[in-house]
């Protein structure tokens, strides 16, 4: 695919992970995995999987610090089971992250959900991100991001994987993720501009639309969202609406320093 035609965007030479790189202080990263019930993969189901877009000029950071949390964490409810970057930052990003691969918790690299795929993944020589240092991460216990398939072609229920796309246009978007058999929950945008991040979750189907943040407390929002009606609120730092965009009900959640950067 052809880069952006401003470049590739250079990106911070600092540390992925600091205090102040993150945005949404309700949410943190915590590598212990939690998975309910047993390893039957027949009573392991999906929990509120979620989508995320990242755009060139969205805060990579706090992004790349949120995908490694559903990373060492796939089966936790919320985690993100997709990811699509813009094409003039993919590179860059997905090397980063994979400096920051940590070897999965027992639960999560013995579990036959996790297996399965990556025997999947081998048969059909699939595309890979594993942990950039390969003496310390295996691949058989590291994280994985996987390109170009849709996660129904990994197998049934959660597959312990983030299947990853790229795109240069939000039409592409649209396009890529109307592929996905896969219903989300939630979808999280990291760009800048909030008119276009607005109409991007307007043409997608999640009903929780969070912009520059992630795994938010809706609480406030929540009521107004279940009575159907119109709904604008602030709370610790976070605008929160309850609003009809392309003839459906959506939460949409950003941080008020977002407004300032359209």
């Amino acid at each position: 695919m052809a880069q952006n035609s401003t470049g590739i965007k250079e990106l911070s030479q600092k540390p992925v992970i600091t205090c102040n790189m993150v945005k949404d202080p309700q949410s943190n990263l915590d590598f212990k995995t939690t998975i309910d019930g047993t390893n039957d993969a027949s009573t392991l189901k999906w929990k509120s999987p979620s989508l995320m877009i990242v755009f060139d000029d969205g805060d990579i950071n706090s992004a790349m610090h949120h995908l490694l949390g559903s990373l060492h964490n796939p089966f936790e409810e919320g985690s993100v089971a997709t990811i699509v970057i813009q094409e003039s930052v993919l590179d860059q990003f997905v090397g980063r992250v994979a400096e920051h691969f940590k070897e999965l918790p027992s639960k999560v690299a013995k579990h036959p959900n996790y297996i399965r795929t990556l025997a999947k993944i081998k048969e059909l020589k699939a595309k890979v991100v594993t942990a950039a240092d390969k003496e310390k991460v295996p691949a058989n216990v590291s994280p994985v991001l996987v390109y170009d398939f849709i996660q129904n072609y990994l197998g049934d229920g959660p597959t312990g994987v983030i299947t990853l796309h790229t795109f240069r246009t939000p039409k592409e978007v649209v396009q890529i993720i109307g592929t996905e058999t896969l219903s989300y929950s939630t979808v999280s945008v990291w760009n800048e501009k909030l008119a276009c991040s607005f109409e991007l979750v307007s043409l997608l189907k999640p009903e929780i639309c969070l912009i520059n943040c992630f795994k938010v407390d809706l609480q406030p929002i929540q009521e107004a969202f279940d009575s159907n009606r119109n709904d604008v609120c602030l709370v610790k730092s976070y605008h929160y609406e309850s609003i009809v965009l392309n003839s459906k009900r959506r939460i949409i959640v950003f941080p008020v320093g977002t407004i300032f950067a359209n």
